[in-house]
């Protein structure tokens, strides 16, 4: 059995203690969080030991591992603070602020010889992994990936509507279609235009923050068989011809981002406890940051950009 810590006590985090709170081989050691209120909360909730700051938490409770559960900006300090104790880090997307800050963790992770692993949520969907498994088959080709998403709540600059929304369904992109050359982007007030160049595939994302409400995600992937249309928890509609996809996943009470957690932090607890890698890499935690990065950046240029 190993130890598990969890850094951060805000929105995100729910989902990583219910997720560890299931497993048979996870201890669930602590919460480390600076604000008070949010540290009470969860450690009511939970039933789970509240410490005031990373340090004390790595230092007393000495877990084997923990989730980064903090914004994009602590992400980075938080795996320096792991990394020199030897404990492990799985972290929330995005994995990193910048891709150079996502090279550092790698780097540090690297020397101190522990696993750094990213939390991409969409990756662990019984529906998305069915369309990544029929890829793989070669079962079905895609060609287009396009996301729509209204989300009311994201308003100003490019980057946090990018970095915040559109890297689930970028990472989903690159995991369908390959790795991405170049991109274009335009931005305003309240929305962000982009697209992605494949080798054979093309990516179109649309992003808006304007308006009274929210209208969620869409995204339709054209496939050389047909088409089908996913929402934000599963496929809903689909041709004939792709097959019959999986159920819906159920939705778990007080997760409020849905049920990939489950899987994904399911099998980095799993593969830990084996010693073994963790199924999604730190390294793809960086590309998906790279992918976010190249779009804001063209939206700045009005040029095509490369993908580092």
């Amino acid at each position: 059995m190993k130890r598990w810590g969890v850094l951060g006590g805000g929105g995100i985090a729910p989902s990583h203690l219910i997720s560890l709170q299931q497993l048979p081989q996870v201890e669930v050691v602590g919460v480390a969080d600076v604000d008070g209120e949010a540290r009470k909360r969860v450690v009511s909730q939970f039933g789970v030991p509240g410490f005031a700051s990373i340090e004390s938490l790595l230092d007393e409770a000495r877990p084997d591992a923990v989730t980064v559960a903090l914004p994009a900006q602590l992400h980075l300090p938080a795996l320096r603070l792991a990394a020199e104790r030897r404990i492990h880090v799985l972290c929330e997307k995005p994995l990193a602020a910048s891709t150079a800050e996502a090279e550092d963790m790698i780097a540090a992770a690297r020397t101190a010889g522990i696993q750094l692993g990213a939390i991409l949520n969409n990756r662990g969907y019984a529906q998305t992994r069915w369309i990544k498994a029929a890829i793989d088959a070669g079962r079905l080709a895609p060609r287009v990936v396009s996301v729509r998403a209204a989300m009311a709540r994201f308003r100003g600059e490019a980057a946090p509507m990018v970095f915040g929304l559109a890297i689930h369904y970028l990472d989903l992109m690159r995991w369908w279609l390959g790795e991405p050359s170049e991109v274009s982007g335009l931005a305003g007030d309240g929305y962000v235009l982009g697209a992605v160049r494949f080798t054979g595939g093309a990516g179109d994302l649309r992003l808006a923050g304007i308006g009274p409400t929210s209208a969620g995600v869409k995204v339709d992937v054209e496939f050389e068989e047909g088409r089908l249309t996913l929402g934000r928890y599963g496929i809903e509609s689909c041709d004939q011809a792709l097959g019959e996809p999986p159920p819906w996943d159920p939705e778990v009470e007080g997760m409020d981002f849905g049920a990939g957690h489950l899987t994904v932090i399911r099998e980095a607890a799993e593969a830990l406890e084996a010693g073994e890698p963790f199924p999604v890499s730190g390294q793809t935690g960086r590309d998906a940051v790279a992918l976010c990065e190249a779009i804001v950046r063209a939206a700045e240029t009005h040029r095509w950009e490369a993908v580092a």
